[in-house]
């Protein structure tokens, strides 16, 4: 999708990249505001219930509330019978929130079945209705939780399971009190917790066994709600901790799984001209280590190892492991993406060697002023070295060297 944007619209593109920058995006776009969005759609979720809660028990004495949180007594609180679903969602979104301000994989796909689950409430909930601003605002939440995709990449093992532990946890406490909470909707009736308890275990499992069977349109709504969000939690626990073991075992069994490069004292090339891949082979071959920082995947450079993020943001050149690294080459054709990536190495405090190629003369003077340690300036002064060949100028090898690699000299 990013591709093709560029493609298209190259001129628009250059100017959100240009703006990204000086805004510093990376730091806080879009898991900041998809995060406040899923949160705020998590507190929508809550209101109703807590509508309810206000109106039914704010004036009413502790005794009657009591009495009617009973399940056999038959007086079922609306905020029981019609707000646990959308409590549930709504508790849930907002701890997934936390996990997308860290810019979590597994916080990710939690949020878009949430999403969908919302959906489905919002439509219930307004008579059947498509056309509602709450689901307005579902389906555009959904919308651009989809196209963020890639900027939730970050993925830790233990982290994983600990969110999804803790959301299988959740879900079986909701379990556990909906139907206890609604034991006389069942047959036979839920009158204790061991048994609430065994028939959320066969109700998420979807065994079934049929010894209990809802018999109230409630009932069967909290069933549809457990099953749903069961299916939901078990399969983004599934993707997220299964899924890259089972995956790496493959790897590992067809051959195809290569050791990391060790990120330290290497070097990272940004850019992905003919540049960039000469110096990328002429390191190879040189037994070097090379790291290239790509926007999406490219097979280009070889063995070469590729990482895909934009190199301007900080958070991509510290998995890169720049603070580490030999040097970092911005060889973009982009002249002031190079001058971006050497201002966010100035941020990283890194002592890394940093060179900066320029291929255009008005911006040679710019890429100067971020203070690059060497500029990589061949294009700019081939037409210069060809005239004084051309006309049997002598060309000192000294001279040439410091007009080509230009260290910060005066331009004339």
């Amino acid at each position: 999708m990013v591709t093709s944007i560029r493609t298209v619209f190259p001129r628009r593109w250059s100017l959100y990249r240009a703006w990204r920058r000086r805004l510093r995006m990376d730091l806080w776009f879009p898991h900041v505001p998809l995060a406040l969005a899923v949160g705020g759609a998590g507190i929508f979720a809550l209101l109703p219930t807590i509508r309810i809660y206000a109106a039914e028990y704010l004036h009413l004495d502790l005794d009657k509330l009591l009495k009617a949180l009973h399940p056999i007594s038959g007086e079922f609180p609306q905020l029981i019978l019609a707000g646990v679903p959308a409590t549930m969602v709504g508790v849930l979104q907002l701890l997934v929130a936390i996990g997308l301000l860290l810019r979590s994989r597994v916080s990710w796909l939690l949020a878009l079945g949430l999403t969908v689950i919302q959906l489905v409430l919002a439509v219930h909930g307004n008579a059947g209705r498509l056309v509602s601003s709450q689901a307005i605002y579902v389906v555009a939440l959904f919308v651009a939780l989809v196209a963020a995709r890639r900027w939730f990449n970050w993925s830790s093992l233990a982290a994983n399971m600990l969110f999804a532990l803790a959301s299988i946890l959740w879900l079986i406490v909701y379990g556990v009190l909906g139907a206890y909470l609604l034991g006389s909707g069942f047959a036979p009736s839920i009158t204790n917790l061991p048994m609430a308890f065994y028939f959320t275990i066969v109700t998420m499992s979807t065994v079934g066994y049929g010894d209990i069977v809802p018999k109230t349109t409630e009932a069967r709504l909290f069933v549809v709600s457990l099953i749903v969000l069961g299916l939901t939690l078990f399969a983004t626990a599934f993707t997220a901790i299964i899924g890259p073991a089972v995956q790496r075992h493959l790897d590992e069994a067809m051959g195809r799984r290569r050791k990391p490069m060790e990120k330290v004292n290497h070097f990272i090339i940004t850019g992905r001209g003919v540049l960039a891949h000469n110096t990328a082979r002429e390191l190879h071959r040189r037994s070097e280590k090379v790291l290239i920082i790509a926007e999406n995947e490219d097979t280009s450079f070889g063995d070469a190892e590729v990482m895909v993020g934009d190199p301007t943001e900080l958070e991509t050149l510290r998995a890169a492991g720049a603070e580490h690294a030999r040097a970092v080459l911005a060889l973009s054709e982009d002249d002031s993406e190079n001058a971006f990536v050497i201002l966010a190495m100035h941020e990283l405090a890194s002592e890394a060697k940093k060179v900066a190629a320029v291929s255009s003369r008005k911006n040679l003077e710019r890429v100067r002023r971020v203070r690059p340690d060497m500029i990589m300036a061949a294009p700019v002064f081939a037409g210069e070295v060809l005239a004084m060949a051309l006309t049997e100028e002598k060309i000192d090898g000294q001279w040439l060297l410091n007009r080509v690699l230009d260290v910060g000299s005066t331009d004339e």
